[in-house]
């Protein structure tokens, strides 16, 4: 009996122990938690406000002086932050401001397109350091592809070592759509053998980092939500990016977040159906759709002559009726789907970009009147329609701010190795 109760109380006491020992990690991992999310909210004050002092991130932030001291001095620590001028509250007392610091922490940028591939080298403000960019045309394998960058990419790393710096991670701007959390392609329309791809798997394989991927309309919205048009003063958080080009795509931004929706879709404002009796054109399954009639193929197809976009604005410019009657009816489509944006969306901005948006440019105080006619009358004032913050090179800056994202979002990538 005696033996009986012991070997009980043995079982009881281990019992204890492994509860004890569970509920010590469980609660360690919540106080980890809480410090990373800290350490986000901390880190996203400091990027919106550019220059912000530790008194000013109390009352941004609501945490206590003491927490902000020990996660600001961490911070400076790992080299993510760092003390800059000192701006006098009152006399004989300064403030000691907080910014990022650029100068230990970098970005790999990969743009893949249809029709070339970008590599580049960023700092955490988006500042593009060294970049290559090469053409893709009639290159449909993808491993061809990415070899064209590889050794440039391998450059760099090793330059970045040599120089006792760190690379963040890789960030990626791909035509979409993408399975997210396999990390491949889906089936992009007229790109070449990239369908299924698994496209974050290879690249963490050749370059031994980690990779992140988005659709190259999403990082484009990003590059303006983290670098352009969000940091201008104006401080727009709800964004809807308009890529105009050989597709037409969407990025759309709400809250300061990126949307994706249920099957990856969301912001696929190119398929908004402005015609609905259109032939089929290839170009998109939606037939009719504003991709299907306005993007470049979609315009050379309903001009009908030989020649690339160059060749049909200069016909345009001539005023050749053929020409001119295709490009009226461009400027009216997007017009009509700007329109439905606003609607839709109502974002505090609407940024245009894309290979095509050039040949816009010069009509869009036209194009933005036609706009503020048609929408509620009392939006008018707020209509904003701007041109992308950082042109031929957004969706590669785009890339950099996709990881500039998530870094803000996971701060442990740096602090935990």
């Amino acid at each position: 009996m005696k033996t009986a109760t012991s070997t009980l109380q043995r079982q009881w006491f281990i019992l204890y122990i492994r509860v004890k020992t569970t509920m010590s990690e469980s609660k360690a991992i919540y106080l980890q938690k809480v410090k990373f999310n800290n350490i986000s909210n901390v880190l996203y004050k400091i990027w919106e406000n550019e220059a912000v002092s530790r008194i000013e991130l109390v009352q941004l932030t609501g945490l206590t002086s003491g927490t902000i001291t020990n996660l600001t001095h961490e911070l400076i620590t790992y080299g993510l932050i760092k003390e800059s001028e000192a701006v006098s509250e009152s006399v004989g007392r300064k403030r000691v401001n907080l910014r990022f610091d650029n100068s230990r922490y970098f970005i790999i940028a990969l743009d893949i397109s249809r029709t070339s591939i970008g590599a580049a080298l960023s700092d955490l403000s988006g500042h593009i350091i060294e970049k290559v960019e090469y053409s893709t045309e009639g290159m449909g394998d993808p491993e061809e592809v990415l070899s064209l960058v590889e050794p440039f990419v391998h450059k760099l790393l090793k330059q970045v070592v040599l120089d006792n710096h760190s690379i963040i991670g890789i960030g990626v701007s791909i035509p979409g759509p993408m399975d997210l959390a396999a990390g491949k392609l889906q089936s992009p329309p007229n790109f070449g053998n990239w369908a299924h791809y698994p496209i974050r798997s290879v690249l963490e394989k050749k370059f031994g980092r980690r990779v992140i991927i988005e659709d190259d309309s999403r990082t484009s919205a990003l590059a303006e939500r983290w670098l352009g048009i969000s940091k201008d003063g104006k401080k727009g958080k709800n964004i809807v990016f308009v890529s105009m080009g050989m597709g037409i795509g969407g990025g759309i931004i709400h809250n300061g977040h990126v949307l994706r929706g249920t099957n990856g879709l969301y912001g696929q404002i190119g398929q908004m159906s402005l015609m609905l009796d259109a032939p089929a054109a290839g170009i998109s399954p939606n037939h009719g759709c504003w991709e299907d009639l306005a993007s470049i193929p979609g315009i050379l197809r309903r001009w009908g002559n030989e020649g690339d976009i160059t060749v049909f604005m200069e016909e345009v410019g001539e005023k050749k009726p053929a020409a001119v009657k295709v490009w009226e009816d461009t400027l009216r489509m997007l017009e009509a789907a700007l329109v439905t944006l606003y609607n839709v969306y109502d974002p505090d901005v609407i940024v245009l970009g894309g290979k095509l948006y050039p040949y816009i440019a010069p009509y869009i105080d036209a194009v933005t009147a036609s706009v503020k006619a048609r929408v509620h009358e009392f939006m008018v004032d707020r209509i904003r329609i701007e041109p992308s913050s950082y042109g031929n090179e957004q969706t590669l800056v785009g890339a950099a701010a996709l990881v500039l994202g998530n870094l803000l979002d996971h701060p442990q990538w740096i602090l935990e190795g």
